[in-house]
């Protein structure tokens, strides 16, 4: 069991057993990694990504197969062309090659930057929901699937108490 699970098992542990002479203790586990396969928003949010992104991904795509031709045709002149004219090949090569480094990176940096946003602005609106459906629905823990705290009211909350049991 890994440090982190037996932690999580230890905490709902002592929450189980120092309330249960007050009450049942409701817990929920969430998989949010299901959640967001699931929910709409993020669904949408996937598919306006891909329409934002694919025409460039596409030109991309273009740009390499211009580079692997280009590549390719002179592995197979390389032998028949002057030394001119293998010289101009290998800088058009260079160019082509230098152009989709370029974008490529552009595209990834943006993407990635797009990604994070869109994650963060989803994660706030399940936080929120998964806060509002713990207290409307009186749950005393929400778990993640892994073991994190999701919700928590604020009783089961004991790190005051093992702060001052330790000093």
């Amino acid at each position: 069991m890994s440090y982190r699970k037996y932690l999580t098992f230890l905490f709902t542990i002592l929450v189980l057993t120092t309330h249960a002479v007050k009450a049942e203790v409701k817990i929920g586990v969430v998989k949010l990694d299901v959640l967001f396969k699931e929910i709409p928003i993020y669904k949408e949010s996937q598919k306006k990504m891909k329409d934002e992104f694919e025409p460039r991904a596409n030109e991309l795509k273009k740009i390499e197969t211009s580079w692997n031709k280009l590549n390719d045709d002179y592995l197979k002149n390389e032998r028949v062309m002057s030394k001119n004219e293998r010289k101009n090949k290998i800088d058009e090569i260079n160019k082509v090659e230098k152009e989709f480094r370029k974008k490529q990176q552009t595209l990834q940096q943006e993407l990635q930057n797009k990604q994070n946003s869109e994650l963060n602005r989803i994660r706030v609106i399940v936080e929120n929901a998964i806060n509002e459906y713990a207290k409307d629905n009186d749950y005393d823990l929400i778990l993640r699937a892994d073991g994190t705290t999701l919700y928590a009211k604020t009783y089961v909350d004991i790190t005051q108490e093992i702060i001052e049991k330790l000093n």
